[in-house]
């Protein structure tokens, strides 16, 4: 199957879930996606609509919201140290990848659920947009812009105020960004733009810079192909040097930084002196150039690069 026919992994909540089983639960996700079919993964705390919701029930407060909170028919799953409770699924600690009352047999179950009551699955339309394209509008906008997919709220962008907001990582992102796949999304403006950032602030989820998204969509969306900022018959070379205490980055990054910041370079020659493939040197470009910091049409040096080791 194509990776842009593949469908989106369903949808975890966790309440009153530790830090421990959360972070175990996600690795052992990980782990066990080329098994579960369909794969899963934890829900992000901006707004994700979960498929299922997974509650505690060794805590006060995952008992209380248990028996109070209605969740709107989404299937729940008890989590439980002791015994096995009167819940339709019940997911017994520690938590097993295998075997009854495990991992695998819960949310497999689940998914079965869920796939016999599902609605027909919405059909691509010309309105459909890979997720970089959708960063790209939001970022473009004069206000606060939220990019929402199916599952809710992805990140908002305040490009005034040069921040984002999103509680996933940056490999979340990354992924997101990497998926060529057109996706059903859109951008639209913030509503109450003055509270927005206190409000998200309650939920842990703190302004990042705005550079920090610009450069991670250049690095995993151009998929080693130049995104149009330069040409790869032209040099290039840097104005000044990436704030990588900021940007996140590899070995190899701060090489060909060190080789733009001296001499202007063709992207063969920098891949090259920089001992990488020429796609991860167009990804690094594409980066460079999303954050503003890359100058085209610069002379190119007059002896073959020097090698950084």
């Amino acid at each position: 199957m194509p990776s842009e026919d593949k469908p989106f992994p369903m949808v975890l909540s966790l309440v009153s879930v530790g830090t421990d089983e959360e972070r175990y639960l996600r690795s052992l996700l990980t782990l066990l996606k080329t098994y579960l079919e369909p794969s899963w993964c934890i829900a992000a705390r901006l707004g994700d609509l979960p498929d299922a919701v997974l509650v505690d029930m060794d805590s006060r407060e995952g008992q209380q919201i248990w028996e109070s909170v209605d969740f709107g028919g989404t299937p729940r799953i008890a989590l439980s140290r002791d015994r096995v409770l009167a819940a339709e699924w019940t997911l017994l600690k520690p938590i097993r990848p295998g075997g009854p009352h495990s991992l695998t047999e819960v949310l497999s179950a689940v998914a079965g659920k869920l796939q016999l009551s599902a609605p027909a699955a919405s059909v691509p339309t010309s309105k459909w947009r890979p997720f970089a394209d959708l960063v790209r509008r939001a970022r473009e906008q004069s206000y606060p812009a939220d990019v929402v997919l199916a599952t809710g709220s992805a990140l908002v962008i305040d490009p005034p105020g040069k921040v984002f907001y999103s509680s996933r990582t940056i490999d979340e992102l990354a992924a997101l960004l990497r998926n060529r796949r057109r996706i059903d999304g859109k951008v639209v403006a913030v509503s109450d733009a003055r509270n927005f950032a206190p409000r998200l602030a309650r939920w842990g989820i703190m302004p990042r810079p705005l550079e920090e998204l610009l450069w991670l969509t250049g690095l995993f969306a151009g998929a080693g192909q130049s995104l149009g900022a330069w040409d790869p018959r032209e040099p290039v070379r840097l104005r000044r040097w990436p704030n990588f205490a900021l940007l996140p980055h590899r070995q190899f990054h701060l090489k060909m930084a060190a080789i733009l910041a001296a001499d202007g370079a063709l992207v063969g020659a920098l891949a090259e002196a920089s001992e990488v493939a020429t796609g991860d040197a167009a990804d690094f470009l594409n980066a460079c150039a999303e954050i503003g910091i890359l100058e085209t049409g610069s002379p190119v040096a007059a002896s073959p690069l020097r090698k950084i080791r």
